[in-house]
């Protein structure tokens, strides 16, 4: 019913709009907006936009209401129309008010044109920054490259929202060229620099190398190498985790770093790479002197396993690690290898054969973790010549757990179906 009472108000409005002078037009035009509801706005738009030449410079005129209701119609109605428009609004864009200013950009970064594009690098200049904001956004819609080089100063304008706005416009341009200016911006305040990390991580590739160079410098501030290496992680995730395989070795020095946040950055980074970075992870796990980075190369592997190909290294390497002297170590590569469990089960129950007493009573603590009542027997007859008593301890307790879990049921057997 309100649809239809809506499109009742279209046609009857539709009617007075043709009969209208130019002097009732603009009360003609506002009292119809107005007068719609959320359901039939689209419709009352659609109106407008038949009528065309008939209410434009109403249209106009209203990009300076404070009604924001009729400057968002009035924005969307004009961005739709053709190019014949378009120099109406750019008188617009030299009205006093800067809401009209805004909002004829605003129209105008719907209309892609050499002109329009000229008209929206001059507002760039403008000496309100919503009208600057509004221009890089209309620039960053139209996608030109063109426009780069222009958004790159942008970059240092004093305001803020400005200064966001490119960085927003030059992710949408995709432009190698704003690379290292986008990577200096990663020390700005945090919305500027939430931007620019998208931006680079649409560039892509090209970003790659000088970001990999900021988490390898050690004489860098380590919130801009953290920042550096999420950049990275990102990129990985967008376009593929080879992209960024070179970036290994530097996020690996990431990963040794006295700082948590630069590590566990890094850490995020090497997940997303996955097996090209293998042997950085795996020198970390076994290799490195800090009990913390052991820790930490112990969950990559346990969490990348369970995500990419490189399964069978993953469990090759934690399960060495059983063998670490820390015990927060093995404690990571245990819930590692209990994350990768369905790759990793048949290499647990060769482990506990090793001559390691550390790497058997490992591999039984997670074989209990993991639930499979087929380790049961394996366990039982090692636990019948097990001469260590901490790792027959592990086995007790595995086999426990063990026991207690249900057997699976057989599935009922079918009967044939009668004749």
């Amino acid at each position: 019913m309100r649809r239809l009472i809506a499109a009742g108000v279209v046609a009857v409005f539709f009617g007075s709009l043709c009969l209208a002078h130019a002097d009732q037009m603009d009360d003609v035009v506002q009292t119809l907006i107005r007068a719609s509801s959320e359901e039939s706005l689209e419709s009352i738009e659609d109106t407008l936009l038949k009528l065309g030449p008939a209410v434009v410079d109403s249209l106009v005129r209203l990009l300076a209401s404070e009604d924001n209701a009729l400057r968002m119609t009035a924005v969307r109605v004009l961005g739709r129309m053709d190019a014949s428009t378009d120099e109406k609004l750019f008188q617009a864009l030299r009205d006093d008010r800067w809401k009209a200013r805004v909002a004829a950009v605003s129209a105008l970064a719907h209309h892609q044109s050499e002109t329009v594009i000229q008209q929206l690098l001059t507002t760039l200049h403008d000496s309100h920054p919503a009208v600057r904001s509004a221009s890089a956004r209309g620039l960053g819609r139209i996608g030109s490259a063109e426009a780069t080089d222009s958004l790159i100063l942008t970059l240092q304008d004093p305001q803020r929202v400005v200064r966001k706005s490119a960085a927003k416009a030059l992710a949408r341009v995709g432009d190698h060229r704003a690379t290292a200016p986008l990577i200096a911006m990663l020390q700005d305040d945090e919305a500027v620099r939430r931007e620019s990390m998208n931006a680079l991580a649409h560039i892509g590739q090209p970003a790659v190398q000088p970001l990999a160079a900021i988490v390898a410098d050690g004489n860098r501030d380590s919130s801009f190498r953290q920042t550096a290496a999420l950049v990275l992680r990102d990129i990985a995730s967008r376009d593929s985790a080879p992209s960024v395989a070179d970036s290994a070795a530097a996020l690996g020095v990431g990963l040794r770093d006295g700082d948590p946040g630069l590590r566990k950055a890094s850490a995020d980074a090497l997940v997303i790479i996955g097996q090209p970075a293998s042997a950085v992870v795996r020198i970390a796990l076994l290799q490195d002197q800090n009990p913390v980075v052991r820790a930490e190369a112990a969950t990559i592997l346990g969490r990348s396993g369970s995500a990419t190909t490189w399964y069978a290294e993953a469990v090759d390497s934690l399960i060495l690690a059983l063998d670490d002297h820390e015990e927060r170590v093995r404690a990571a590569v245990r819930k590692g290898l209990v994350r990768i469990h369905a790759i990793a089960f048949r290499q647990l129950i060769v482990a506990l054969q090793n001559n390691s007493a550390l790497r058997r009573m490992g591999a039984s603590t997670v074989l209990g973790e993991i639930g499979h009542r087929g380790a049961i027997q394996p366990l039982e007859t090692l636990l019948a010549t097990e001469p260590d008593p901490a790792v027959r301890k592990s086995i007790v307790s595995a086999l426990e757990v063990l026991h207690a879990k249900p057997v699976p049921k057989a599935p009922p057997l079918r009967r044939p179906a009668a004749r």
